[in-house]
């Protein structure tokens, strides 16, 4: 038996998943257990454990409900794998389905992962999670595999009266109780959550903790990214600061120094197309998210193609009406500053085009000004430095800084 650790993101266990699911070798019974998991993060997995099924594995999901940690979509798009799924539910309120255990099991070889990780983005790339793997060489290891398995089988195996099989009743009166949310409703909890985390108050002490970036999930395939349920039509919302007017609110208000609580995520310098002084070649009215030689994480030169859309996925995004309908398209609450001058939060349009991802040549993603441009006209900024930023401002997650270079 070989025994690892799995510290993420250092390690992230969606790889580790992923190459399991990819190897020759054959897992006749593959189980997931886990207490939230995630529409997105079963779509990309879908591909690889269903040709795992229809090679003979025996696929199994323990799934929990509680704190609205799974969707009725998700619910939805497991029984349609006509798997055996099971949901786990206490209803005494102060008991929660928390665990997260996944397992191969083969003839010579079995391996398993207890830990800390959902089935969701977070839990499987982005968030600080930690999991024990176990290796185990078969019949060698097959009286300390068994050991360490059976405490796990109320969840392998479940029974009892908090465990019902997954079918489209139970999905129903699920739903019906409000205890299954949609998946929009899902991820705008989750927004209104961390948003709530954050003190309201202007006068709050500095948080004494910093940002530090860690590795994107894999971006969703175009075809799958057409699942992703978006109910709410993504016009531009409204400011998220109270200020009355396009025209006030691209006025600078005082000189103020960056949020300490910040990370790079990309940079640039602005041509004159880009910063809209030379109008007859700019059909975007924005600024293309390029390469620009920039690397994330250090030592990695991004892939432009996807990296954008990799960053701003929690947003909603959806096709574009009118003339760009092979293009999506989101609107993202950003803070600007220019030349230490912060000129508030604007509602920025961002658009991609899916079907430049297969090649590394163009660029797929364009940052529009909209309303904008007329204050990016005024103020010159051809040769200077566009800086992109991820903060932890409630308000706006990202922050455009505009420097001269």
């Amino acid at each position: 038996m070989n025994i690892t650790t799995v510290a993420q993101p250092e390690t992230q266990l969606g790889n580790e998943i992923d190459g399991l699911l990819e190897e020759d070798r054959v897992y006749p019974r593959i189980v997931f257990v886990s207490a939230f998991v995630a529409l997105r993060t079963i779509l990309r997995l879908r591909e690889r454990v269903l040709e795992r099924q229809a090679a003979g594995s025996h696929l199994h999901f323990t799934v929990g409900i509680d704190l609205g940690g799974t969707s009725r979509e998700v619910l939805e798009e497991l029984l349609r794998w006509e798997c055996e799924t099971f949901v786990f539910h206490n209803t005494i309120p102060r008991s929660t389905f928390h665990p997260k255990v996944y397992l191969f099991e083969g003839a010579t070889r079995a391996t398993l992962f207890v830990g800390s990780n959902n089935l969701t983005d977070g839990g499987f790339y982005t968030n600080y999670e930690a999991a024990t793997r176990y290796d185990f060489e078969l019949p060698a290891d097959k009286e300390e595999y068994q050991r360490l398995l059976r405490p796990l089988v109320p969840f392998l195996q479940p029974q009892g009266a908090t465990v019902q099989r997954l079918d489209a009743a139970l999905i129903v009166t699920l739903a019906a109780r409000g205890e299954l949310p949609s998946e929009a409703e899902a991820r705008q909890r989750q927004r209104a959550q961390a948003q709530a985390r954050h003190p309201r108050d202007e006068n709050a002490p500095a948080s004494p903790f910093a940002p530090v970036g860690v590795p994107l999930p894999p971006l969703l395939p175009d075809a799958l990214r057409q699942e992703e349920p978006n109910p709410i039509d993504p016009q531009p919302p409204e400011p998220l600061v109270p200020l009355q007017n396009e025209q006030q609110r691209a006025q600078p208000l005082a000189p103020v120094p960056l949020p300490p609580a910040r990370v790079m995520v990309w940079r640039r310098i602005l041509s004159a197309t880009a910063a809209l002084q030379n109008l007859g070649g700019n059909p975007v009215g924005g600024v293309p998210l390029t390469q620009a030689g920039f690397e994330s994480p250090p030592g990695q030169t991004i892939d432009q193609t996807t990296y954008f859309r990799q960053l701003f996925s929690d947003y909603i995004w959806q096709l574009e009406p009118r003339k760009h309908r092979n293009q999506e398209h989101t609107f993202i609450p950003m803070r600007v500053t220019i030349r230490g001058r912060d000129f508030g939060i604007h509602n920025f349009e961002v658009s991609h085009k899916p079907t430049g991802e297969a090649g590394q040549g163009n660029y797929t993603t364009t940052l529009r000004w909209g309303p904008f441009a007329q204050t990016v006209r005024q103020q010159n900024l051809t040769d200077t430095m566009f800086s992109l930023y991820q903060t932890a401002d409630p308000n706006a997650e990202f922050l455009i800084d505009i420097t001269d270079a």
